[in-house]
């Protein structure tokens, strides 16, 4: 049927031989990005801490502040006004002479406030 020389087989059997391995080639790499991108979205990262997150009391703003149990957005303002006109926190205690925060309060969020 056809009549090749041994020269046109050869690049005939070359091209096919070229043309599986780069279809061989493809397959392996869809393949392996369908594992790659299962592995990615199942990663589930956890923030492990000994101890739970502080928030800063020198450094919070309004919003940070209300997040505390017990502290509104009014109680937020005279810590920040506080801090405005004395200057930094050096102590977490420090909190007990703004005024609205007594004993019973101060108890509830003192692990929760540091002064880094």
């Amino acid at each position: 049927m056809f009549d090749l020389r041994n020269t046109e087989k050869f690049i005939i059997i070359f091209l096919l031989a070229t043309l599986l391995a780069g279809l061989s080639l493809n397959v392996y790499r869809q393949h392996n990005k369908e594992i790659i991108d299962v592995k990615i979205k199942s990663f589930d990262y956890e923030l492990s801490r000994n101890e739970p997150l502080k928030i800063n009391i020198n450094e919070a703003d309004e919003e940070a502040l209300t997040a505390l149990d017990g502290i509104g957005p009014s109680l937020a303002n005279r810590i920040l006004a506080y801090r405005s006109g004395i200057g930094s926190f050096r102590s977490v205690e420090e909190l007990k002479k703004v005024k609205g925060i007594g004993k019973k309060l101060f108890e509830k969020i003192k692990d929760e406030v540091s002064v880094e």
